[in-house]
This record gives structure tokens, C-alpha cells and sequence, in this order.
């Protein structure tokens, strides 16, 4: 679990680095990872590297990019991970809402209020863990939410996968063809096939079956993994 605190001046920084670090050792008993920033560029190239965090702490008055700015930046990126906006103003409430944030919370507050919408986020963070996959493009490594992937189409040697609102994200070239990962179980329609280009509409169990294997399929290609039997 990766959480990002950006915040631009130093003692603030300093004060939820300290809270946060307490909360992961006295509330979670999970192995959490903190990075802090103080500029949302710094916050956006770590992310680039990594894939994106699982949670962002972000303050929202900020030289150069304001935390709001940073969080749609974050969203035309591709990362999903839970945004905490913590600021002193009201006044950005409505606005911050471009960024899609799980929690607005206003400066001073108690840690059990930080702690609690803690214990939220990363409940929801870790039931998403189980409905997503990390692709591997040209950029960087972006997690996607199988339930933000409208379909995915094969496109020589990448994936296209179409997501909603319109974002397409393409793959690093493939290891091997598409109808190879495809079990033997799943029936194809008359006429078509997994070629370039094509689709190929399934039904019921089957369609089920090979979602789950393309996925599978897709991440052990960028990884050099072997495809685990069907589910």
C-alpha cells in the first residue's frame, strides 16, 4: 500500500508524515509506504514511476499547481487512488469535485477524523486490489479498474483497452497472440476469429471465463508470467 502526501510547506508536511506514519503502525497492521512532496510535479513523476499511489493526501493552496489542479491531473493520468483533500479553506469544496476526491477535510482536525476516512479509503483500496490490473504502456505502468474497462481489442502486437469517459490506454507490445491465452472451452461464433482488429462476442460462462484468462494472460505477458488455469 502506497500513500502520497503533498504539501508545500514544511511543518504540514512534516506533521501528517508523523500522523499518518502513527496510524499505519497503531491502526492497520499493514505494511504502508509514505512518500512526501512539497511541489505536484514531484508528486506526479513519482507517481509516473511507480503507477500511480494507492491514496493521496493532498493540501490544496500550492504554488505552481494548487492541489485541486494536481488531482485532475492525476485522473487524465489514469491513476484511480483515493484522493484526501486536507485544507484550512471551505471555499474549494465545490471545485474539488473536478478531481473526483473520496474525502474533504478541513484544517485543524482531530487524527481519529484523518484516521477514519483512513480506515475508509483503504478498505475501499484494498477490495479494488481485487478488480484491477497493472498495464504496462510506452510511459509507465497504469492500474485499471476492470470496472472502468469497457472492452479491450487486439491491435497487432498491443492492447487497446477503451475505457469509460472515452480514454483508451494501449499496451507495450505482447509476448505471444491473444488466441493462445483463449481456453479451448470458450466458443467462438462462426466466422469469427482473434485476429487484429477483431472481436468476438461471447455469452454467459464463457464470456466470464475468458475475461478472467484475458486478464490474466495480459498481466503474465508484460511480466513473463504463466497464465494460471481457468477460474
Amino acid at each position: 500500500m502506497k500513500i502520497a502526501i503533498c504539501d508545500d510547506e514544511a511543518l504540514c508536511r512534516a506533521e501528517m508524515l508523523a500522523m499518518t506514519q502513527e496510524y499505519s503502525e497503531q491502526y492497520t497492521g499493514q505494511h504502508i509506504e509514505f512518500a512526501a512532496f512539497s511541489h505536484a510535479e514531484d508528486l506526479l513523476e513519482a507517481a509516473k514511476k511507480i503507477g500511480g499511489f494507492d491514496a493521496y493526501l493532498l493540501d490544496i493552496v500550492m504554488p505552481f499547481m494548487n492541489g485541486i489542479e494536481l488531482g485532475v491531473e492525476l485522473r487524465k493520468r489514469g491513476y484511480d487512488g483515493k484522493i484526501i483533500y486536507l485544507t484550512s479553506s471551505e471555499e474549494y469544496a465545490i471545485d474539488s469535485f473536478r478531481a473526483k476526491p473520496f474525502q474533504y477535510i478541513l484544517k485543524p482536525f482531530e487524527k481519529s477524523v484523518l484516521y477514519a476516512t483512513l480506515d475508509e479509503a483503504l478498505e475501499s483500496v484494498f477490495a479494488q486490489k481485487h478488480r484491477s490490473i497493472i498495464v504496462r504502456t510506452q510511459e509507465s505502468n497504469i492500474k485499471l479498474n476492470l470496472d472502468n474497462i469497457l472492452w479491450a481489442e487486439l491491435n497487432r502486437r498491443t492492447v487497446v483497452y477503451h475505457l469509460n469517459g472515452g480514454k483508451t490506454v494501449e499496451s507495450v507490445q505482447i509476448r505471444t497472440t491473444f488466441p493462445e491465452a483463449v481456453p479451448t472451452s470458450a466458443k467462438k461464433p462462426a466466422g469469427r476469429s482473434g485476429r487484429s482488429g477483431t472481436t468476438t462476442p461471447l455469452m454467459g460462462r464463457a464470456a466470464n471465463d475468458v475475461s478472467k484468462r484475458f486478464f490474466c494472460f495480459m498481466v503474465s505477458s508484460a511480466y513473463a508470467a504463466p497464465v494460471p488455469p481457468a477460474l
